[in-house]
């Protein structure tokens, strides 16, 4: 049987793509390997959000490239660097076999099996929403107890420094009785946990009958078993009341919420056209926890935008101390193509944008102690994943989306989710033991 392996960079949508193609490959006969060596067929899922996952690709390729010539394997390339070069791939590393841009992926498995090569889809233009957004036929394939399952593709935004809207193309919201649909069969295979994924999830309407984001969360609650449900991402400019107040009425609703600021300073949230003040988006945090109070908040950031001067990042560093986020994710500036931040001049040196990121990370090591401290002593519930790198434990995350590693806790614990006492804060994670019901 031939065997296939998927490297996978980028955001969770990518990882969600992957798997479905994992999943029509393992359905044409293949079977799917984490030794890229012993692979038939190497699929590089890429990402062009940022220049560094562009120039990782790159990289990528080359190490695969003697594997390539000694064991005559094929390597594809599928994502967003693939709707964005198209065939240019080719010109650039010209011993890739396939392109595949986003909603092209499902021609993988057939290329695969009997392709002439080099062959180039990155056109998704014509592809009607059932193929955007083709059934799965089975469980998760990467990971058998949670799983991303997506709700729309596309952004509308058109921020100034982001690619999305030119590389996964305008938004399309899937139908929500096909989502519920996919989500049933997700938990009879034993998913415990749903991420629902789209480039900006409060603009979700079902294309049947209008039905909101809201209201999905609502349906997926009440007509399904799952267990736990989040989401990723939001725009603030969308964010309202009717989604902050779904975290106060479903139960099983995570109180997690990712909502990325990007910058603390007004003057460049118009620069990269985020359309909200940075009132607005403290208005928008304080909306969230008036529903509930315990919620983990996180963000992106971009330091070093063109024309960000340094009293305008220390009102990034301002916001930052003022919200006490569980977590952030911050990132130097850097042009993308198509984009009107592109025409700007990026006068910010790299030297100072690295200096910026490392003041915001060293502001959130020093916040986070006193933001993850509420959990210590208190009782958390954490699905249980997989075994801890070091040591006999297992480890899991929290409903606040914070990983805990679980001492007492066993391989059957895998799967369940138990309660833990947290015992310990570390940099990125938590100690806990678990509880032992008498």
């Amino acid at each position: 049987m031939k065997k296939f392996f998927i490297h996978t960079f980028g955001c969770q949508m990518n990882v969600y793509d992957s798997e479905r193609v994992a999943v029509m490959l393992a359905e044409k006969g293949w079977e799917y390997t984490e030794n890229a060596e012993e692979a038939d067929l190497i699929i590089i899922n890429s990402c062009s959000v940022r220049e560094k996952p562009l120039l990782k690709l790159y990289s990528c390729a080359g190490r695969y490239l003697p594997l390539k010539k000694s064991k005559g394997l094929r390597i594809f390339i599928m994502g967003c660097v693939a709707q964005q070069l198209g065939g240019e791939i080719i010109e650039k590393i010209p011993y890739i076999d396939g392109v595949f841009g986003p909603g092209a992926e499902d021609m993988i498995p057939d290329v695969a099996n009997k392709g002439v090569f080099p062959f180039v889809s990155n056109k998704a233009d014509s592809l009607e929403r059932e193929e955007i957004f083709p059934a799965r036929s089975k469980g998760s394939f990467f990971s058998p107890y949670s799983s991303y399952v997506t709700v729309m593709h596309g952004c509308n935004n058109f921020c100034s420094y982001c690619i999305v809207p030119f590389v996964r193309g305008r938004e399309i919201s899937r139908k929500s009785a096909v989502i519920l649909d996919e989500i049933k069969k997700l938990v009879d295979s034993g998913i415990q946990e749903v991420t629902l994924l789209g480039q900006n999830v409060n603009s979700y309407k079902d294309p049947e009958n209008g039905k909101t984001f809201a209201t999905l969360l609502h349906e997926i609650s009440e007509k399904t078993a799952l267990k736990r449900i989040r989401f990723i991402t939001s725009h603030p400019k969308d964010f309202g009341e009717e989604l902050a107040r779904a975290f106060g009425e479903i139960p099983n609703l995570m109180p997690y919420l990712h909502l990325p600021a990007q910058s603390g300073n007004n003057r460049i949230l118009k620069l990269m056209n985020r359309r909200y003040t940075v009132e607005n988006y403290i208005e928008k945090m304080e909306l969230a926890r008036k529903y509930c109070p315990d919620i983990a908040l996180s963000s992106d950031f971009i330091v070093g935008f063109p024309g960000e001067t340094r009293e305008e990042f220390e009102d990034t560093m301002k916001l930052v101390d003022l919200v006490g986020y569980d977590s952030i994710f911050a990132f130097n500036y850097s042009p993308r193509p198509f984009t009107k931040a592109e025409k700007m001049a990026d006068d910010v040196s790299e030297e100072e944008k690295f200096a910026r990121l490392n003041e915001l990370l060293d502001l959130e090591k020093r916040r986070l102690k006193d933001v993850r401290g509420r959990y210590l002593g208190r009782t958390v519930n954490v699905l249980v994943e997989s075994a801890s790198p070091k040591g006999d434990t297992f480890m899991g995350r929290s409903e606040h989306n914070l990983i805990v590693h679980i001492a007492g806790s066993t391989a059957s614990d895998k799967g369940k989710i138990i309660p833990v006492k947290v015992v310990e804060i570390l940099e990125n994670t938590m100690r806990g033991e678990k509880i032992v019901s008498q």
